[in-house]
């Protein structure tokens, strides 16, 4: 029995060995609403991973931007479900005055819509829409941000259009 044992416990050590690594993988370029958008920057820490992609005909500063496409990658080893993730960002935006956030899990995606309102930092209103889904790398999430000045109007208008296109768009997010 001890040797069936040893022998059952050696295959499943190869086994895992030969099993590849997958790991997330993010496109050079997206293309959203007619502009083409790159990577401007990547941060790790730990498990997690973000990508900032900004128009190619732009000056490309991540300090100062109007539109950007974000990358959020984690190896969710916590093994947040999308549901947990969804009550945390509630409990998040709760926090925040004068934010105002839609939030659902559609499609087996956690998808949301916020206006954010001007800071001390940013003089300016923000638009971002986002999706994140599970997939075997973990979780990712797709997101794209679009600051209007104060005296904008129809920002209500403009992000329901705007989520609307961005759920169009196909998953750029592989794991290989």
């Amino acid at each position: 029995m001890k040797t069936y044992l040893k022998i059952a416990v050696l295959a499943l050590s190869l086994s895992a060995c030969s099993l590849p690594n997958k790991r997330f993988s993010l496109p050079e370029r997206v293309m959203f609403k007619g502009v083409e958008y790159q990577q401007v920057t990547h941060n790790q820490l730990d498990e997690m991973q973000q990508s900032l992609y900004l128009p190619v005909n732009s000056s490309k500063n991540p300090d100062d931007w109007q539109k950007g496409f974000l990358f959020f990658l984690d190896k969710n080893s916590q093994q947040r479900t999308l549901q947990q993730r969804l009550a945390l960002r509630e409990k998040s935006f709760a926090n925040q005055a004068n934010t105002q956030a839609n939030l659902a899990i559609t499609q087996d995606e956690l998808r949301t819509e916020v206006i954010y309102p001007p800071t001390e930092r940013f003089q300016n209103q923000q638009l971002e829409v986002s999706r994140g889904r599970d997939s075997q790398c973990g979780f990712s999430q797709m997101q794209f941000s679009d600051k209007r000045a104060v005296s904008a109007k129809n920002l209500q208008a403009d992000l329901a259009e705007l989520a609307i296109a961005f759920s169009k768009l196909p998953w750029l997010v592989e794991c290989k």
